[in-house]
């Protein structure tokens, strides 16, 4: 009889958690897709002006079944009002409610650009439900996947790796990184407004393709988004007011800088909120702020209308970010890296900048290289000879800290390099799905001269060109500066015990030339284990202001998953070669690299590369 009790609850449980998927179709408060019939008719509401939810009339087609996805149906709806029919379906507008009967039926969620009378599709608050993982389920951290370089060079220490970057941060390598799901069909997703408020016009309308890919309509502000409101503490009303067909905007930037990302709130429960009706970039888990929206005015335009809005003060956080649409809990905090800025201006001023990034993987290298530059780009020249001096770091949470130091001389856009190399290093400290990962703060100084500051690798020699394993050997170079002076520096380079009777190339060079000759014959191996490894590799990204010798020796070598064996033994490559699950990621070279060493800074971007050969006698003579 226990026995036959126990089952019986058991059972009754298992029934029970079967039917939680449904609990939105059953529930006295949703109108159930099922009963959708053509001719129903029902409410709407959204914020056309100000902060006053205003209603308008919805008229049901039909269901769509299996139209935005597989599984995933869509109600065809025709709206009417006096907005409406001036401004048609506009953007902002996604995520607003329709009622049925007073039962929720669903969110605004797509648009007929060009139509000549207001239809849209809408999304059913079942799927904007299902966007929560079910209690227990684990949630992992979205990320792309950013190819690594490394080799390793023997030295008297040991070996160590070296990050060798393919290419700095730019719209063109994002774009190369990221999923397209652009459609070319007449009808399409709302893209969610972006607003930009003291960024440079020319930054965001370079990234603005990327950004419509992703599904943000990006657009200057010009002085339309609130500047720091939403820096400001949240009262009681603010929390109060954030309500079905109230509009939020999604934080991406605040302070000095401001971006934001703007839909309408569907449905609240407590302080659980669901709203947009469709995704933002499909980032799957995610910690954003939100804040509550003053709409401007919504602009009637001949595609979409648009609506303009004003954020104010940060209330919450978004936890989710699906294809039905997003979830954000009213009351949490994201995540947000502190970037401060001081700059020492060509203008003999000095400026000092300050913002908060939302801590995203994919959005945050691009939104803080956009922020840099625009923050530059307000007194610098952007065209012409400048140099820019980069002092800076990377603080986590951890206690580790990423090294930011650079000089950057450039004809064009100096700014731009600076930008990327704060973002490089940025983008593969966040993707690299490492726990509990936080930035503390991003803190760069910056001295700007409105000049060229280059030198060129002009001349080199050694002490000696004939050396013997184990010799110390001193390379000289020369460089030469856009005045015509000359610089001199002294790289000490010893020979390895293990080399003989060889003849080395001595490769002396830039960061950006030696990169160039290793990237040659280096294949993408595994990415660093830890954070701490991670935070090594970055440390020791060659930088512009230095000279490097590599040391070469024409010796058969190999790589195998990102390492590199200079020099080695037959017996390891005989052990290698007789395992086939070994050998096959095993990548063949001709040279190996067997030293590699810089000069200290210099206030100067180097340039050019020169190559001395050093004859290696035998050690037993």
């Amino acid at each position: 009889m226990r026995l036959l009790r126990q089952s019986c609850i058991l059972l009754t449980l298992l029934a029970s958690l079967a039917c939680l998927p449904l609990w939105a179709q059953s529930n006295p408060q949703f109108f159930p897709l099922r009963d959708v019939r053509p001719g129903l008719k029902g409410v709407g509401r959204t914020i056309f002006s100000g902060d006053k939810i205003q209603e308008f009339q919805v008229e049901l087609v039909g269901v769509l079944p299996n139209v935005l996805a597989p599984r995933r149906s869509a109600i065809l709806a025709r709206l009417f009002g006096p907005t409406i029919q001036e401004t048609g379906v506009a953007e902002g507008m996604s995520g607003s409610p329709v009622y049925i009967d007073g039962k929720l039926l669903g969110a605004v969620a797509m648009a007929f650009p060009y139509a000549k009378q207001p239809y849209t599709l809408i999304t059913p608050i079942q799927d904007m439900l299902s966007v929560v993982p079910e209690s227990g389920g684990r949630e992992s951290t979205a990320s792309i996947a950013l190819p690594w370089y490394s080799t390793q060079a023997l030295s008297p220490d040991g070996a160590e790796g070296r990050w060798i970057p393919t290419a700095a941060a730019s719209p063109e390598l994002w774009a190369k990184r990221l999923e397209k799901w652009a459609g070319s069909s007449s009808m399409e997703p709302f893209r969610v407004p972006m607003s930009f408020s003291g960024f440079d016009p020319q930054v965001v309308s370079t990234y603005t393709p990327l950004f419509k890919e992703m599904g943000f309509l990006p657009q200057d502000a010009a002085g339309l988004t609130s500047v720091g409101g939403s820096n400001a503490t949240p009262s009681a009303a603010d929390l109060r007011n954030v309500t079905p067909g109230s509009m939020i905007d999604i934080v991406l930037v605040r302070g000095d800088l401001d971006a934001y990302a703007g839909c309408t709130v569907t449905y609240r429960q407590g302080n659980d909120l669901y709203a947009c009706g469709h995704q933002l970039a499909l980032l799957g888990p995610a910690q954003i702020p939100f804040a509550p929206a003053h709409v401007v005015a919504t602009i009637p335009l001949l595609n979409e209308s648009l609506k303009i809005d004003s954020s104010g003060p940060v209330v919450g956080s978004i936890r989710q970010d699906r294809f039905g649409g997003i979830y954000g809990v009213i009351g949490e905090k994201s995540p947000e890296i502190p970037v401060h800025i001081h700059l020492a201006s060509s203008l003999n001023r000095t400026a000092d900048y300050n913002f908060d990034v939302a801590q995203q993987a994919i959005l945050s290298p691009m939104l803080v290289d956009m922020s840099v530059v625009s923050a530059l780009g307000t007194s610098e020249r952007m065209m012409g000879p400048s140099t820019m001096d980069l002092n800076g770091s990377i603080q986590l949470s951890s206690g580790e800290v990423v090294k930011l130091e650079d000089v950057i001389s450039s004809d064009l856009s100096s700014a731009g390099a600076v930008g990327a190399e704060v973002a490089t290093p940025l983008s593969y400290l966040l993707e690299g799905q490492f726990p509990h990962l936080g930035i503390r703060s991003i803190d760069l100084n910056i001295v700007s001269q409105d000049e060229s500051r280059t030198a060129t690798i002009e001349q080199v020699w050694s002490s000696q060109s004939e050396v013997r394993p184990g010799d110390h050997i001193v390379a000289t170079v020369v460089e030469r500066t856009p005045s015509g002076g000359q610089l001199t520096q002294s790289i000490p380079v010893e020979i390895p015990q293990n080399v003989n009777n060889k003849t080395l190339a001595l490769v002396i060079g830039s960061g950006e030339a030696i990169n160039a000759l290793q990237l040659r014959f280096i294949n993408p191996g595994a990415p660093p284990k830890d954070l701490r490894q991670l935070v090594r590799e970055l440390n020791r990204t060659r930088r512009n202001n230095r000279v490097y010798a590599l040391l070469m020796a024409p010796q058969r070598s190999f790589e195998m998953d990102g390492t590199d064996f200079p020099s080695p033994p037959p017996s390891l490559l005989q052990t290698f070669l007789a395992d086939p699950a070994v050998s096959s990621k095993i990548s063949y070279r001709a040279g190996s690299v067997v030293g590699d060493v810089s000069t200290q800074s210099l206030p100067y971007t180097i340039r050019g590369d020169q190559t001395l050969y050093l004859k290696v006698l035998d050690a037993a003579k």
